[in-house]
């Protein structure tokens, strides 16, 4: 049975000051606190700043969003009668639903949330409220106040946007995609991606802390141990590593193809180290740390989660272990018993 919703209003209200003598009644019109509008849609109520201590002005606003929402729930000329134009908030719920269908990890559902929820009060405080309404500037100036963040994170926050535009923008979508052209690292950002290997301190003191982040689940402690001496042994980055089958390590032998490059790798495995996989993959019959059960970039998301926790710091897990192997080892290119690349 579906769900009926009243027409939304939209109304002002006052967020008063602490010190403001008028602080008990939000519809107290002649202070000179901040001035917010406020509706209610499919059931979710909505708080927009109306960017004014004018109540005057604040009442012209509020009759601007109720003609914009008026005019978005009619639908447009052009638009079958029976079509309703999304709000960007709505869009943003139903793209973050198919996300969490998708077997994302929670963490970047969270991750995804913040970020278009960002983008929806940037549009709300411009006075725009359906994706039809967003414009190349608007995108171009939303990406502009990232200044605080690394370039890596602005090329994922920019990811991001661009799939939730590609969900929900028809008309204006090559516009924006356009506008939304690929970040560039610098040489800063280049540097500091570069590996960074674990001191032998550094290591001795991840693998203590390992059984004592994950006490509770002593058989995944065993795992997270596995995979560390897994990747500190042979370099495989952390995506290889996880998704490491079992048929691939068969008679002591690593062979692979990495999935970064495609570059085949045989690799001679040391028996202790065949032997803490095998041990730690009983009960799998094709893994050795996945169980295929969610998608393979979210397991490596979790897996470098876990690491951040047991204090690697997720920048330097991958990069971390792997460049222990480069350091230490040569990569598997310089003589270590048990351990050599064709």
């Amino acid at each position: 049975m579906a769900l009926l919703f009243a027409h939304p209003t939209v109304s002002v209200f006052i967020r008063h000051r602490a010190s403001c003598p008028f602080a008990g009644d939000e519809s107290y019109p002649k202070c000179e606190c901040a001035k917010w509008l406020r509706y209610s849609l499919h059931g979710k109520q909505r708080r927009v700043a109306a960017n004014t201590r004018a109540y005057g002005t604040a009442l012209e606003k509020a009759d601007t969003l109720q003609k914009q929402l008026d005019a978005g729930l009619a639908g447009k000329p052009t638009v079958a009668p029976d079509k309703k134009q999304r709000t960007i908030a709505e869009a943003i719920e139903t793209y973050l639903t198919a996300k969490e269908t998708e077997n994302i990890t929670p963490r970047r559902v969270k991750k995804l949330r913040f970020q278009l929820g960002q983008f929806e009060r940037f549009m709300a405080d411009r006075g725009k409220y359906f994706p039809a309404e967003i414009t190349a500037e608007d995108a171009i100036t939303f990406r502009a106040g990232w200044t605080r963040w690394q370039s890596t994170t602005r090329q994922k926050a920019q990811q991001n946007l661009r799939g939730f535009l590609r969900s929900c923008c028809k008309e204006n979508l090559l516009e924006l995609l356009s506008v939304l052209k690929t970040i560039k690292l610098s040489k800063a950002d280049k540097a500091r991606l570069e590996p960074k290997p674990f001191t032998e301190k550094e290591l001795t003191s991840l693998l203590k802390q390992v059984p004592v982040s994950f006490s509770a689940d002593a058989a995944y402690a065993a795992k997270m141990t596995a995979l560390i001496h897994l990747m500190t042994s042979t370099g495989l980055a952390i995506r290889d590593a996880v998704q490491l089958q079992r048929a691939a390590i068969q008679d002591g032998w690593l062979r692979i193809e990495r999935q970064k490059t495609d570059k085949a790798v045989r690799q001679k495995l040391s028996f202790s180290l065949c032997k803490e996989l095998a041990a730690i993959a009983k009960g799998n019959p094709q893994y050795i740390f996945w169980d295929g059960k969610i998608l393979a970039t979210s397991a490596v998301g979790m897996f470098q989660d876990d690491f951040a926790e047991g204090n690697a710091g997720r920048e330097r897990v991958d990069q971390g272990q792997r460049g222990t192997s480069v350091s230490r080892y040569g990569g598997g290119l310089l003589a270590r018993p048990g351990l050599f690349y064709d």
